[in-house]
């Protein structure tokens, strides 16, 4: 039987993960596929990376058939704005995984920290319970669940990577890469919870290396992994580092009322949806990372003033503030 070539798809390439995942690929010297609906966006996105560029709808099975064609991983890094989960993120997830199934893809997919819900204990392993206390936490689980009985059901590899909340070159939410750019321009930066509350941040392009090392390796085959953040900070310490290399003079705001928060979500759509996930910002969760360095002999970790040096540059070249 013939071996299957190296071709690896990123299905959601513009955003930060996937756009970090494709590098760690490219540099690794792997051949990468990358698909999105908007090419424009796609192009942009791309620049200096040797990627093959497909554009398509992720919710749709005859353009992803097209861009899977002689792939054998799928990376699955679509996100949707908060406000459209509810209806699109098991549908789109169910369209990736079916491709993935009719061609034996193995299938990396980056989790988050909301399947835990409130931690029982910290840091958090991978054999802490599922017990999500919020809407979106119940649809990661849900998301998750698809994927494990593809596994068990119908022999899928796959692997699930679990992060915090990501920051860097092309982490674009609304909130990220505004602290960043109003950092530059010396304005107020904001902060959503409790500033002293020990947290942690993981650099995007250490989730991209954590997504290609496991999708590289059948060490990964059916596993969970957490990656946490390069050591834990609070959001004051974060905010102190940020501030000084951006050689302004920034003050910040602190807004660490969930019933504020709730007021301010009648009139925000992405504020209303935020609310749920305030405790995130309140109690400490921390990943521990010893399985996947355990298993792969590595854990990328970018420290936290490498990490603002690099993304103040991208957001200078990007935004041009």
């Amino acid at each position: 039987m013939e071996e299957k070539s190296k071709k690896h798809l990123i299905v959601g390439f513009t955003g930060g993960i996937g756009r970090a995942t494709a590098k760690a690929l490219v540099e690794k010297g792997e051949s990468v596929v990358v698909f999105s609906r908007d090419r424009t966006k796609t192009e942009k996105y791309a620049e200096g990376l040797n990627v093959e560029i497909v554009s398509g709808d992720a919710s749709n099975l005859n353009d992803l058939s097209m861009a899977a064609k002689d792939a054998s991983t799928l990376y699955y890094c679509v996100n949707v704005p908060y406000p459209m989960w509810y209806s699109q993120s098991r549908e789109l997830l169910k369209a990736s995984l079916q491709i993935a199934k009719q061609n034996q893809m193995k299938f990396i997919f980056p989790g988050n920290v909301y399947v835990y819900g409130k931690p029982q204990f910290n840091p958090v392993t991978e054999g802490h319970p599922h017990y999500p206390n919020s809407r979106k936490g119940r649809i990661r689980v849900e998301m998750e669940n698809m994927i494990i009985q593809a596994g068990i059901k119908e022999n899928l590899d796959y692997s699930i990577v679990r992060f915090p909340d990501f920051y860097g070159p092309y982490v674009v939410n609304g909130f990220s890469e505004q602290i960043f750019i109003n950092a530059l321009k010396g304005k107020k930066l904001k902060w959503f919870g409790d500033k002293n509350v020990k947290t942690e941040f993981i650099f995007i392009e250490d989730a991209g290396k954590a997504m290609a090392i496991a999708g590289l390796s059948e060490k990964s085959n059916k596993q969970h992994f957490n990656v946490p953040g390069f050591t834990p900070i609070t959001a004051k310490q974060f905010f102190e580092k940020l501030i000084s290399l951006s050689g302004k003079k920034s003050s910040y705001s602190v807004l660490n009322s969930s019933f504020l928060v709730s007021m301010a979500g009648l009139f925000d759509k992405i504020v209303y949806e935020f609310q749920e996930m305030m405790y995130l910002k309140q109690e400490v969760l921390l990943l521990n990372g010893e399985l996947f360095k355990y298993t792969f002999g590595q854990l990328p970790a970018t420290d936290y003033e490498t990490g603002i040096k690099k993304t103040f540059d991208w957001v200078k070249l990007f935004y041009k503030p």
